[in-house]
């Protein structure tokens, strides 16, 4: 979940804006619907379910369909292929953490995935020469000190706690806030474009998304 999930999104994240990582990393609940069934879980899938797949994919198609050409562009092409594996590999981890029986308590698991998962990421750095060029604006430090407080001692710390105590679906409903703050935010913030088509194919995702969670 981090190294993979949170490492690959941060490289995608220099390729594509914010809101359309957003509006795939919504599909977290449908990922998850899936790899339970992979894993074992034969519970029936009802039409409920299929519908939200559809309407999903139909947001997602309806996002993309003017921005076809983007993927001209071999590193945008690339960078959406990392947001979905990054969003593959979160959702395995969901479902690993929540199925995992084990007597370690919730907030010391977090801190314990969180040490080895910043010390492959510490190493990959490294050995991709990021560190020689480490010089970070002040924005930079004051984003990376609201990610640590924020992002990980508070709402990865509760995530995990949510998911021992919670089903995977339900806990994976965070995915609508975030996208549509994330979809606000990158246009108020970092210009980025919030036409009409955009906020259709978000609706029409987390709708979908929606009926997957709650039927899945």
């Amino acid at each position: 979940m981090l190294a993979g999930g949170n490492g690959i999104i941060s490289w995608a994240m220099q390729y594509v804006g914010s809101g359309l990582t957003a509006l795939i990393c919504a599909l977290t609940p449908v990922w998850i619907v899936l790899i339970n069934r992979i894993t074992g879980d034969k519970t029936h899938i009802s039409w409920l379910v299929i519908l939200g797949f559809v309407i999903c994919l139909i947001g997602q198609v309806l996002f993309f369909k003017d921005k076809v050409s983007y993927f001209d562009d071999p590193m945008y092409a690339w960078g959406i292929a990392a947001v979905v594996l990054s969003n593959i590999l979160w959702a395995m981890g969901t479902v690993y953490s929540k199925n995992h029986v084990t007597n370690v308590p919730p907030l010391f698991a977090a801190g314990l995935q969180m040490i080895p998962g910043g010390l492959l990421l510490f190493v990959v750095a490294a050995l991709r020469g990021e560190l020689v060029a480490l010089n970070p604006a002040p924005q930079a430090i004051n984003a990376l000190v609201y990610l640590v407080l924020f992002g990980s001692l508070l709402a990865y710390s509760a995530y995990m706690y949510v998911i021992k105590n919670l089903p995977a679906t339900i806990v994976s409903t965070y995915a609508y806030i975030n996208t549509l703050v994330a979809i606000v935010l990158g246009w108020f913030w970092l210009g980025e474009s919030l036409d009409i088509n955009t906020l259709i194919a978000a609706g029409f995702t987390i709708g979908g998304v929606i009926l997957v969670s709650k039927n899945g």
